[in-house]
């Protein structure tokens, strides 16, 4: 958790920075808060992406799969190719999992701490390109797996074994009002992760695929 932290104060400062330097560009008799109106007017454009997330870990190895929520954050470089169209590259750190409706003794929950990296396709869908349809990959690496036996916390050594790469397909929407955006995009996780979890874990290990889904939901500053 230290660490999903750390990652995400540097990723902020990193805009902080970037923004701050482009601000000496600006008229100063601008709106000093310019810089956040996200809509596809410009030819390029820099912000900040922070939300909440509901997962769970689809396939047939895990019992009994529900909803966890999480948390993620990012920061984003949109880059515009014609009036309606650009691409957009985030570099972003999110808590994901799932729980699991299992008994006393069995396990009842999966965390996962990801890096993350969507590339999408932006297209305008509204005459002022405020509105936005967004579709795309990303690629995630784990950083570290926790996993609760009811009621209890598993031992460090002895965290379940998920292979470190995914590839989701990515597909949402996304809007501007004023000086903040909201979106909501979905995320299935196209490579089964499933590398062994534990030797002896209850319900017993099945050898069957696990895959990531998620649900965003986000502001865009």
């Amino acid at each position: 958790m230290q660490r999903l932290f750390f990652i995400l104060m540097m990723l902020f400062a990193s805009v902080a920075i970037a923004q701050t330097d482009s601000s000496d560009l600006v008229d100063e008799d601008e709106d000093s808060f310019e810089w956040l109106k996200g809509d596809m007017n410009e030819d390029q454009e820099f912000g900040i992406r922070l939300g909440t997330n509901t997962t769970t870990m689809l396939g047939g190895e895990l019992d009994n799969p529900r909803p966890m929520f999480g948390l993620n954050g990012a920061v984003y470089y949109r880059k515009k190719v014609s009036p309606k169209n650009a691409f957009q590259l985030d570099l972003a750190v999110s808590l994901r999992g799932s729980n699991f409706d299992n008994p006393v003794g069995k396990y009842n929950k999966l965390v996962t701490y990801y890096l993350d990296l969507p590339i999408t396709w932006v297209r305008s869908i509204n005459a002022n390109n405020s509105s936005h349809f967004i579709a795309g990959l990303q690629y995630s690496h784990l950083l570290n797996t926790s996993i609760f036996i009811n009621p209890n916390t598993v031992a460090e050594n002895e965290k379940p074994k998920l292979k470190p790469n995914d590839v989701l397909l990515v597909a949402g929407t996304q809007f501007y009002g004023g000086f903040v955006g909201f979106q909501i995009v979905a995320k299935y996780g196209l490579l089964n992760i499933n590398n062994g979890l534990i030797s002896g874990l209850n319900p017993l290990f099945k050898n069957k695929d696990i895959h990531n889904f998620v649900l965003e939901i986000n502001l865009l500053f």
